[in-house]
């Protein structure tokens, strides 16, 4: 049987370091066939709209916050990383203020990460996972504020089951097909949730209300069939198959 786990929105430098270092600690013994992540693994806020002609453009601390995201790439062994929004910071603040420097390779969001070196597979249309499966990053399509939900509509929009982050949400959702009594395929919306640290400065915008769900997803994979499961962080600490991780 094939382990996928797949990692959340993370959102370096504004993620939770100590449920991080414990998915890695869980990773280490679960030891996932792949590992996948849906994408918002850097946030780049030095070059986002939102920090345009503010004091947020010169910080000067671009350097520090990539490094580390490499530094959580090599330990939670990430093998594939969907695009995301925060990753297409880089190609569209490039193309916008600086687009003589557009097709440098080393301005590559997959230079810049260091992914070729590893071997890592940076996705830019939705990643086959197992049969039926594609991982995407959640906002090729509407969003909804209720969980799961904008992952099912992805997965209706494809006729196939999708893992996504983008929502910050934990949430599940299968839709099945059934003809003459019989089931087709069940197609099923996976939601991971995000690992963030919710009281960091990048979040201020949120006020403290959002409905935000720390987590991460697990994919269960025997032959054609796949069985996901969605896992929760409450309290410092997450249980999987009947063992608690806790920090």
């Amino acid at each position: 049987m094939k382990k996928i786990m797949l990692v959340p929105d993370l959102q370096i430098p504004y993620h939770d370091r100590a449920a991080v270092r414990a998915l890695s600690g869980f990773a280490e013994q679960w030891q996932p066939d792949q590992v996948a992540c849906v994408g918002d693994l850097i946030d780049l806020p030095q070059i986002s709209q939102w920090t345009k002609g503010t004091a947020g453009e010169h910080t000067r601390d671009l350097h520090k916050h990539r490094n580390e995201a490499i530094e959580i790439i090599d330990m939670l062994k990430i093998d594939v990383i969907s695009r995301a929004n925060h990753e297409d910071r880089l190609f569209k603040s490039i193309s916008s203020r600086l687009p003589g420097l557009m097709g440098l390779p080393e301005l590559q969001i997959e230079e810049f990460l260091g992914l070729n070196d590893r071997g890592i597979t940076y996705a830019h249309e939705p990643y086959r996972l197992a049969k039926d499966w594609y991982l995407m990053h959640g906002d090729e399509g509407t969003q909804s504020a209720k969980s799961g939900l904008t992952a099912a509509a992805l997965a209706t929009r494809i006729s196939a089951s999708v893992a996504c982050g983008h929502t910050h949400k934990l949430g599940l959702i299968p839709t099945t097909h059934m003809v003459g009594g019989k089931v087709r395929r069940t197609d099923w919306g996976f939601e991971v949730g995000c690992i963030l640290n919710f009281r960091s400065p990048g979040f201020k915008y949120m006020k403290g209300l959002a409905n935000w769900t720390q987590g991460f997803g697990l994919l269960y994979v025997d032959k054609d069939k796949v069985t996901p499961v969605p896992i929760p962080i409450t309290g410092k600490s997450f249980i999987v198959e009947g063992e608690r991780f806790s920090w």
